[in-house]
C-alpha cells in the first residue's frame, strides 16, 4: 500500500471529509484555507479561502456548496465549483462542529460563546432550505474581495430555527452530529461523556464513555454504531443504547477513527467481501514529542469483532487529527499535524486474503 502525500498546507490539517459522490476530497486547516483535491489522483483542483482557521467543514450532497466553520465564529459558504464566497453567518463563538442533516435541509452548529456575558454552550439549527436561497441570488451577482483583500463580505442575516442552550457548559463538547432520522443529537464532552438529546434541547441518554477527555467519534452510514476516540483509546459505542460494544487501548491519544463502510456485505465484482475493520489515530501532542519515546503517530488498523490490532500504517510525523473512509472501502484518507493529507488505497490482497 503506497500512499500518495498532499502538500497544500502550511498549518496543521483539522480535517478531512469525502464528499458523497466520492470524487472530491477537502481539507481544512488552521491556515484559513480549505483545499478540495481529486480522491483518487491526489491533484489539487482549488483552494477556499476563510477569513480564520477552519475547524469543521461540510459540503451538501449534490457538491453544490460547501460550509466552514472557523475558530472566529464565522459560517462561511462557498460554491463548490468555482470557489466563490457566497456568504457567512458571524456568530460571537467558537464553530467547533457543523454538519448538514441527512436529506440536506437542516445545518447543525456547536457554539461555545466567549464574550465577557455569554459563556453558555449551544446547539444551533438552521434552515438551509432559506440559506440556500439567500446563497443563489448571492452568486448571481459580482464576487466581493474577501476579507483578506480588504473587502467586505455577504454577511446573511439569518435567524436560528432552534437553538438549544446545553447545561454544564463548563465541560466543553468536542464534537455533536445529528443521529438516526435527524431525530437525536449525539455529543461527546471532553470529561468524557456521551450524550444524546431530543430535538427539544432535553437530555434522554448519557453514559460515562472514559475517563479522560473525547476528541471525536464518527457513525457508520446506517447508524448502528459509532466509534468514539479519547486520550485513553477507542471504543465502538451503540448509538440507540449508549452500551460499548468493543475497546481499543492505546498508549497515545486517539484523536480520529472510523469504521470501514464494508463493515457489510458489500459487493465488490462478483464477491461479497464483508471487511470487519476500523483505522484509529493519533499520537503524543507535537509539543511533546520532543520529551517522549511513545509518538504513536501510525495509523492502527483493527478487527472490530475481535478487538485486535492488524497493523501500523506509519507516514506521519506529527498527530493525525482526522480519518475518513473512501465511499467505496477501498481505501482512506487522513489529515495530519504537520500539514500533510495522505491518501491510501489498498492493495489486491487486502480484498482476496486479508481478514
Amino acid at each position: 500500500m503506497k500512499p500518495i502525500s498532499l502538500r497544500g498546507h502550511e498549518r496543521p490539517v483539522n480535517v478531512v471529509k469525502i464528499n458523497f459522490d466520492g470524487d472530491l476530497l477537502f481539507s481544512g486547516s488552521t491556515d484559513k484555507k480549505v483545499n478540495v483535491w481529486d480522491s483518487y489522483t491526489g491533484e489539487r483542483i482549488g483552494s477556499y479561502h476563510c477569513s480564520a482557521a477552519v475547524k469543521s467543514i461540510d459540503v451538501t450532497v449534490d457538491s453544490e456548496w460547501l460550509v466552514a466553520g472557523t475558530l472566529t465564529g464565522s459560517i462561511e459558504f462557498f460554491k463548490v465549483n468555482g470557489g466563490k464566497q457566497v456568504g457567512l453567518i458571524q456568530l460571537d463563538a467558537q464553530i467547533k462542529t457543523l454538519e448538514f442533516s441527512y436529506g440536506g435541509k437542516e445545518l447543525l452548529v456547536l457554539a461555545e460563546w466567549f464574550s465577557k456575558d455569554k459563556k453558555d454552550i449551544e446547539f444551533v439549527i438552521y434552515d438551509f432550505t432559506k440559506i440556500e436561497e439567500m446563497l443563489i441570488e448571492n452568486s448571481k451577482r459580482e464576487p466581493k474581495k474577501s476579507s483578506i483583500d480588504g473587502g467586505k463580505q455577504d454577511v446573511l442575516v439569518v435567524k436560528p430555527e432552534k437553538v438549544f442552550k446545553i447545561a454544564n457548559s463548563d465541560q466543553k463538547f468536542a464534537q455533536i452530529a445529528w443521529g438516526y432520522l435527524n431525530k437525536t443529537i449525539i455529543g461527546a464532552r471532553q470529561n468524557g461523556t456521551i450524550e444524546v438529546y431530543n430535538l427539544k434541547g432535553e437530555m434522554i441518554q448519557s453514559v460515562k464513555a472514559f475517563g479522560a477527555a473525547i476528541n471525536s467519534f464518527s457513525l457508520v452510514k446506517d447508524f448502528s454504531m459509532m466509534i468514539v476516540n479519547s486520550n485513553e483509546g477507542s471504543k465502538i459505542f451503540d448509538p440507540e443504547t449508549l452500551e460499548c460494544i468493543k475497546t481499543f487501548k492505546t498508549e497515545v491519544p486517539m484523536n480520529a477513527g472510523c469504521i470501514s463502510p464494508l463493515i457489510y456485505d458489500e459487493k465488490l465484482g462478483d464477491k461479497k467481501t464483508p471487511k470487519y475493520h476500523a483505522i484509529i489515530g493519533g499520537g503524543v501532542k507535537a509539543r511533546d514529542a520532543a520529551l517522549s519515546k511513545a509518538g504513536g503517530f501510525e495509523i492502527r488498523l483493527v478487527n472490530v469483532i475481535y478487538e485486535e490490532e492488524l497493523g501500523l500504517i506509519p507516514g506521519h510525523f506529527g498527530p493525525v487529527n482526522s480519518l475518513c473512509f473512501h465511499n467505496d472501502g477501498r481505501g482512506f484518507c487522513s489529515g495530519g499535524e504537520e500539514g500533510v493529507i495522505r491518501i491510501f488505497r489498498f492493495d489486491k490482497n487486502y480484498f482476496s486474503d486479508f481478514e
